[in-house]
């Protein structure tokens, strides 16, 4: 899809000068320059993780901008932060929407970000259908799967301003550019982790963790399990060469391979007898889907 791509083009911007560029009490340019290497998670605190985060949902939502409709983004949100709430990480501040899109998926930033399409949305039946998607989200958001694949593979060498690009951004925009060539051979490194990244998606397993996580966040918050794989199946039931399906599956193991991984998850939590709230859901989406 080309919202990731423009997210990519956020680390090109890296290649512009940074000596003497602080952000908060981290001087990029000093660390740069003494070749040191923080892809220390000790180093990157909950204030950096946010930002990395905000610079993500900025760009992410420059192309694919929230959903005008506040009622449903106001909704979202409600049920977002009562699952995050239930999370390991209650504390973030958390911030979750609509991407107006016709894509069937859901994007999960550091730092508490969180957003599902319109596309994905409007196939779901329940809120808790609905919480399922979320609560995925906010589990690659827990387990810090973003962060953690940021810091492997290409991008275990690079520097913290890799987590600033909006600060760099605007660096760049001034006009700066002394030692644009010194930070060249940098950037394409960050670029390349970023491209597998965002492109290739996290790691199978990352997925089928956040499935487990999340069906017991979904569980804990109150919520039916079983709508944890009903949710899943409103994806299997979608033909696999519906172009709304394209970066999903890339990204993603198979709703039927998720389905079955979950299996086991489900025999633990089967005992909640949560809800489903589908009237809620539906007089939420009315008006949404009546105009679509």
């Amino acid at each position: 899809m080309n919202y990731l791509k423009v997210i990519l083009a956020i680390l090109l911007l890296t290649s512009c000068q940074t000596t003497g560029l602080k952000i908060g009490n981290v001087d990029v340019g000093k660390l740069v320059n003494q070749g040191v290497k923080v892809w220390d998670a000790s180093m990157i605190d909950e204030t950096q993780e946010s930002q990395l985060g905000e610079n993500i949902s900025a760009v992410l939502l420059g192309v694919r901008p929230l959903h005008q409709n506040v009622e449903v983004n106001q909704y979202v949100n409600h049920v977002g932060r009562w699952l995050a709430q239930n999370s390991t990480r209650p504390e973030l501040p958390w911030h979750f929407g609509v991407i107006d899109s016709d894509a069937i998926n859901a994007f999960a930033a550091p730092g508490g970000y969180v957003f599902i399409t319109s596309g994905m949305l409007m196939q779901l039946n329940s809120e808790a259908e609905l919480a399922a998607v979320l609560a995925h989200e906010i589990s690659h958001v827990t387990l810090a799967h973003h962060l953690n694949a940021l810091k492997s593979g290409a991008l275990r060498g690079a520097v913290t301003e890799a987590l600033f690009v909006s600060a760099d951004a605007y660096q760049a925009n001034t006009g700066a550019d002394r030692e644009q060539r010194q930070y060249a051979a940098w950037a394409k490194t960050v670029t390349s982790a970023a491209q597998d990244l965002y492109s290739k998606g996290l790691d199978r397993t990352d997925e089928m963790k956040a499935d487990e996580r999340g069906l017991r966040l979904m569980a804990r918050a109150g919520y039916d399990p079983y709508a944890y794989i009903s949710s899943l199946q409103v994806i299997e039931a979608i033909s696999p060469d519906d172009s709304s399906l394209a970066l999903l599956y890339k990204t993603h193991p198979t709703a039927t391979e998720r389905i079955t991984h979950i299996q086991q998850t489900l025999v633990e939590v089967q005992h909640v007898k949560g809800k489903t709230l589908i009237k809620r859901f539906q007089q939420t989406l009315s008006g949404q889907r009546n105009s679509s």
